[in-house]
Formats: C-alpha cells, sequence, structure tokens
C-alpha cells in the first residue's frame, strides 16, 4: 500500500512541477529608447596555490584464498605486489583569478513606454550589447536582460 501512496505522491509532484513550467512565458523582455552603453572588464590577480603531485611507492598485500567447504575447506594465503599513491605537496604555483567578470550593460530611456523611467542600466549579454554600439542613441531597442543593474 505504502508503494501506492508513494507512486501517487510522485505523480502528483511531477504534474505541479510540469504546470509551473508551462506557464512560463521565458525570459522578461523590456523595451526602451537606447541611451548609451558600458562595458565592463574583467579583473584578474595573481594568487599562489599548492602544486601538488602523485607520488606511488611500491608495496605488498597479504591475500586470503580459500576453496572446499566445511571440513575439507583449505585456507591459504598469497603475498600480492601493490602501489600506494598519495597526493604530495611540491611547491607553489601561480594562477590568475577573475576577481570580477567582464560585463556588458545598455541604458535606456522610457523603459516600458514610461517617459519617467529614465537612465535605467540593464546587464545583457554581448551580442546585445555589440547591437546597441550598432544603433544610435535614441533607437527602440527590446532585449531580455542578464541582470537589473550594471
Amino acid at each position: 500500500m505504502q508503494h501506492h501512496i508513494r507512486r501517487a505522491a510522485l505523480a502528483v509532484a511531477v504534474l505541479a512541477v510540469a504546470a509551473g513550467l508551462a506557464a512560463c512565458d521565458g525570459p522578461r523582455k523590456v523595451s526602451g529608447k537606447l541611451d548609451t552603453t558600458r562595458h565592463v572588464a574583467e579583473s584578474t590577480s595573481l594568487r599562489n596555490r599548492p602544486h601538488m603531485e602523485r607520488s606511488c611507492h611500491p608495496s605488498t598485500k597479504r591475500v586470503k584464498h580459500t576453496s572446499g567447504r566445511g571440513s575439507s575447506k583449505r585456507t591459504w594465503y598469497t603475498t600480492e605486489d601493490t602501489s600506494v599513491c598519495s597526493s604530495v605537496q611540491h611547491g607553489t604555483e601561480t594562477y590568475r583569478h577573475v576577481d570580477r567578470a567582464e560585463e556588458w550593460c545598455v541604458r535606456l530611456d522610457d523603459v516600458g513606454g514610461t517617459s519617467s523611467r529614465d537612465d535605467v542600466w540593464y546587464r545583457v549579454k554581448q551580442s546585445v550589447y555589440l547591437d546597441a554600439q550598432h544603433l544610435g542613441s535614441g533607437a527602440k531597442m527590446t532585449f531580455a536582460p542578464e541582470h537589473d543593474g550594471c
């Protein structure tokens, strides 16, 4: 009986998730008049971390073997050659850490057709930024922003 209840509960959960996904219209789109664009360059710094190397040494392992049953059971042992490996620090290495990712931004006026919503920044994909570069100031744009603000 428990099995049928769990199966029914799982079916209800799957239907609820499917209904929620079907209700989504996709990414939010904004529109307005292009004001300006901004490119924020990636910021990086050099950092150090331990350099790890794999160190292995030979070893042996005692292996138990058995054959037969009951009183006629026979047991013997053999020694097998193996290797034991571990990770050992061997100095340090320098790597480039990304402190701030590269961003492309677009500023719109008259967002959503409302003349009072001016100078609103949106973080966008590089392709939207490049499209905005080719348009002149005041051109109508519609896009799906990555994030509000810049």
